[in-house]
């Protein structure tokens, strides 16, 4: 039960009293001298600012000399000993010369606090790439690789202190949290929550024996940059201890045949790279239908932040609840006729 309720944290403390002097002053306390120019990043869960520095520094090959980027972690998500352990996956990772985006370390820590909010806060070295929304077979091939990678150094140790992904903390953790907060009235989202409890039911046994180990956790194109030298990951904010198939079902979610085909490629160069030749991706539908109930209750416990009630505004209303109920069903029948499995 602690673990559940531990998935959330205490209730959300926002950033409203976080100011551009804020920001420059944690950065200037670090020893780093700033022009004054900063700018917001998109992210709704942290607060992620671009400055600018006064004078050039070498972070190495791929990233910017004149900026940083500053996270500030929303408070009550993480703990210290959480953000603590992504910092240590990722400096592994990066001595194994694996291409991730690490903290940068100052007096000898790569976390702080800030004095005025209380609010905890890394550095990280800019990333010099783009996005992409669409893969040719050769990039397929690389991130493949890179996932790959990141598993085999991950499977070499193991999280005490973060999370584990499962039915109890993605989907009776939900259902908790959504029952508790009630965001709506509607008889829809009465409906859905019930229906959750049936979902844990029908999951419970497909985990049971599966195998976990540190994962990135939200691997999808948003989370990786191409630079001059191919891909490289960020932001493990959410890595986890869980299954590898979540780290390779987001980037080609897709059903459609061309979508099947591109995974099967990725799984390839995978598999090349790992030796995981037993990864067959059964838990695929399981996976996207924890993401999708875990979503609806981290927009119910961030509601009010104004931010979300900007970015989601069909969230209250009947509608939403409605699809949300009906996707909720079908994605429970295809689970059934996966495995063979019914529910009520």
């Amino acid at each position: 039960m602690n673990e559940l309720l531990g998935l959330w944290g205490k209730e959300t403390q926002h950033f409203h009293l976080l100011s551009p002097d804020h920001v420059m002053a944690a950065v200037e306390g670090l020893g780093k001298r700033l022009t004054g120019r900063i700018m917001a990043l998109n992210s709704l869960e942290n607060r992620v600012y671009d400055v600018e520095l006064a004078s050039q520094s070498d972070f190495g090959k791929g990233f910017a000399p004149s900026n940083v980027v500053v996270k500030f972690y929303r408070p009550g998500r993480w703990s210290k000993d959480q953000i603590l352990e992504e910092h240590k996956f990722l400096a592994t990772l990066i001595d194994f010369e694996v291409p991730v985006v690490a903290p940068l370390e100052f007096n000898g820590a790569t976390l702080h606090q800030h004095p005025e909010t209380n609010l905890w806060f890394a550095l990280f070295p800019k990333v010099m790439g783009r996005l992409k929304d669409e893969l040719i077979k050769e990039e397929i091939d690389q991130v493949g690789r890179l996932i790959g990678r990141i598993h085999n150094i991950g499977s070499s140790g193991k999280f005490t202190h973060r999370f584990s992904l499962n039915p109890q903390t993605f989907v009776k953790a939900s259902r908790m949290e959504l029952e508790r907060i009630k965001p709506v009235e509607h008889m829809s989202f009465v409906h859905y929550t019930k229906l959750l409890e049936q979902l844990e039911v029908l999951l419970e046994p497909m985990f049971a024996h599966v195998e976990v180990q540190r994962i990135h956790g939200d691997f999808h194109r948003g989370n990786i940059v191409w630079t001059s030298d191919g891909p490289k990951a960020v932001d493990f904010d959410d890595c986890i201890t869980g299954p590898v198939e979540q780290d390779l079902w987001l980037l080609f979610p897709g059903q459609d045949e061309d979508g099947m085909k591109d995974r099967e490629r990725f799984l390839d160069a995978y598999k090349e790279m790992t030796r995981k030749d037993m990864v067959k991706m059964n838990l695929t539908e399981p996976l996207r239908t924890m993401r999708m109930v875990h979503f609806n209750a981290w927009i119910t416990k961030r509601w009010e932040d104004h931010s979300f009630q900007r970015m989601f505004p069909q969230f209250p209303t009947a509608n939403y609840w409605d699809q949300q109920l009906i996707d909720l069903r079908v994605q429970m029948g295809l689970i059934q006729d996966r495995y063979g499995m019914g529910f009520v």
